[in-house]
C-alpha cells in the first residue's frame, strides 16, 4: 500500500489533468519502497493477522516488528524447543510497549513485549521460540511519513527532467538527483528509522 496518493502528489505539483497519472503512480510506489527500506518498517496496516517467529532478547523481553493493534494478537512460546509453540500466553502474562501505544504524545505501534507474570520467554542458542500472530504495521501513516513520501515521489517523477543531475524549478529551487532519499524527506523520517529485530 502506498504512503501517499497520486492525488497528493498532483496537488503538491499543481497538476490538474490526468496525463501523468501512470508515471506519478510509479513514482509513488518507488518512493514507498525507498522509505520503508530506509526506515526498516512498514507504515501501512496489514488487513489480517499473520504469524511471525522471534528470538527473545532475554527471558523477560522480546522485540518484534510493529504491531498495529491488539485485535487478533496472540503470543505463543515453544518451551520445549520442538517447533510446536504449545504455550499460549494470556493478556495478563505480558505487557506491550511503548506503554499506552504512544511515544512523546504521538500514537505509535507496539514493538516490545515484556513478560510480567510467571511465564518467561524461552531461549535456546538463538533459536526462534516465540510466535506472535498480529496485524503488522502502523494503525495510521504518520503525517511526517506521508509528507516525506510526497517529496520523494516528486523527486522521482521529475527525474527525467534532470538528465545531468540537476534542474531548476521556480517553486522549489534546483532539484538535484541523488541515489539516496531527498534530504528533506530523510529529515522527516529520522525519528522513524528502526534497526532490524531478530526475526526468523
Amino acid at each position: 500500500m502506498a504512503l501517499c496518493s497520486v492525488a497528493d502528489v498532483k496537488t503538491a505539483l499543481g497538476i490538474e489533468d490526468n496525463i501523468d497519472d501512470t508515471s506519478i503512480s510509479l513514482a509513488v510506489d518507488a518512493a514507498t519502497a525507498m522509505i520503508e527500506q530506509y526506515c526498516g518498517r512498514q507504515f501501512t496496516q496489514d488487513a489480517n493477522a499473520t504469524a511471525r517467529i522471534y528470538v527473545a532478547t532475554n527471558s523477560y523481553l522480546v522485540h518484534v516488528d510493529d504491531i498495529s493493534t491488539t485485535s487478533g494478537l496472540i503470543v505463543k512460546t515453544d518451551p520445549g524447543a520442538d517447533g510446536t509453540f504449545s504455550q499460549t500466553w494470556t493478556t495478563s502474562d505480558y505487557q506491550l510497549e511503548p506503554l499506552n501505544g504512544k511515544i512523546s504524545g504521538q500514537t505509535w505501534p507496539y514493538h516490545t513485549i515484556r513478560a510480567i507474570k510467571s511465564l518467561y520467554f524461552p531461549m535456546d542458542y538463538g533459536q526462534a521460540l516465540i510466535q506472535i500472530t498480529a496485524r503488522w504495521g502502523w494503525p495510521a501513516i504518520p503525517n511526517a511519513v506521508k509528507q516525506a513520501a510526497i517529496i520523494q515521489s516528486i523527486t522521482i517523477f521529475k527525474s527525467p527532467d534532470a538528465p545531468f543531475g540537476a534542474t531548476p524549478f521556480p517553486d522549489t529551487g534546483i532539484l538535484r538527483l541523488r541515489s539516496a532519499l531527498h534530504p528533506t524527506a530523510a529529515a522527516l523520517l529520522n525519528e522513524y528509522r528502526l534497526e532490524p529485530v531478530q526475526v526468523a
